[in-house]
């Protein structure tokens, strides 16, 4: 049984940790739907709730590629994990970020994630397997722009800056494969310099990033077709860049940040006001109640409950996602 086991156990006991899942469950429900649908029943009144159910498995596929993409990074630094290991602790991070007024769901991932690693200097190597991290989605935006720009939605510069950046973290993973870490603040660069020993392991985590991407691409699809927006395909890679810049800011959680991004890029390409209001926060609603779903499902996971830990954490992320969804429905 693993340091994190101990640690959960130590603190709550089974049937409280279940009664606090779901008491969670049922308040973040309800603030999605309160905060994220209320605005928007008019809009949604015409909604294809195909397409909405579309959406979510779309974000809930693209949350597992992104932990996949973190657990290929942090195994850079000798971490073992296996892929519901990282996908439960890559959720549990979307949880907290989907019921908290600051994105500190970054600092729970990085925090659950570093944990993982062995030795000592766990901070040092997590604050390298970031930078990594960065360097890699850095990548995978650098090809969204492109792609965006081809079709005039964005303006092709920002592409400088992000190729400027990979081309320092990748200087920096040459310069140190060779290198032993003496001191402690060497291992700050362990991920680079094992990521400049084996370049294949990079493309693998470039490779995941992209598939967390493309799933989101496809959910921010589903949501444009269910609410009637033209040419969703086009809306999409549209919001994709406007995501990616929201995401840089700390308090793109609750308040909307998020969903104001998706309605301004959508009226930069003359949708109504109307229409991308409704649009941007559908979006955030919906990945928001995949977020909820799936850190439930990581936090009972994380704890372990035997035989039965993978069926208490299905039941419970299936209670979120289908109350979610009995809202969303019934709106269509």
């Amino acid at each position: 049984m693993h340091e994190l086991d101990l640690d959960l156990r130590s603190l709550v006991s089974r049937r409280t940790l279940i009664a606090a899942a779901l008491f969670l469950a049922a308040v973040a429900v309800v603030a999605t739907i309160s905060h994220r649908f209320g605005a928007t029943v008019q809009g949604l009144e015409d909604a294809t709730p195909v397409w909405l159910w579309a959406a979510a498995a779309a974000f809930l596929l693209s949350l597992f590629a992104s932990a996949a993409a973190w657990r290929s990074v942090f195994q850079l630094c000798g971490a073992r994990l296996s892929h519901l290991d990282a996908g439960a602790r890559y959720s549990l991070g979307s949880l907290v970020n989907g019921i908290s007024p600051m994105r500190v769901g970054e600092a729970v991932r990085l925090t659950l994630f570093g944990r993982a690693l062995p030795g000592e200097d766990r901070a040092l190597r997590t604050g390298g397997a970031l930078g990594v991290i960065l360097a890699g989605r850095a990548v995978v935006f650098a090809l969204v722009v492109v792609c965006a720009a081809v079709l005039g939605a964005v303006p092709l510069w920002p592409v400088v800056g992000l190729a400027a950046f990979v081309c320092v973290a990748g200087a920096v993973a040459y310069a140190v494969r060779n290198r032993t870490p003496q001191t402690h603040v060497a291992h700050l660069v362990d991920a680079f310099r094992e990521l400049g020993r084996s370049p294949a392991h990079g493309a693998r985590i470039v490779a995941w990033i992209a598939a967390s991407t493309v799933a989101r691409f496809a959910g921010a699809a589903g949501v444009a077709a269910a609410l009637g927006v033209p040419s969703p395909i086009s809306a999409a890679l549209i919001i994709l860049p406007a995501l990616q810049v929201a995401g840089l800011i700390p308090l793109s959680g609750n308040v909307g940040i998020t969903s104001g991004a998706v309605t301004v890029a959508l009226q930069t390409r003359g949708i109504g006001l109307s229409q991308a209001l409704t649009t941007g926060l559908a979006f955030h609603a919906v990945e928001t109640a995949a977020g909820l779903a799936g850190g439930l499902g990581g936090l009972l996971y994380l704890v372990r409950f035997d035989a039965r830990r993978i069926v208490v954490a299905g039941a419970a992320a299936c209670l979120v996602a289908a109350f979610t969804a009995t809202v969303l429905v019934p709106l269509a």
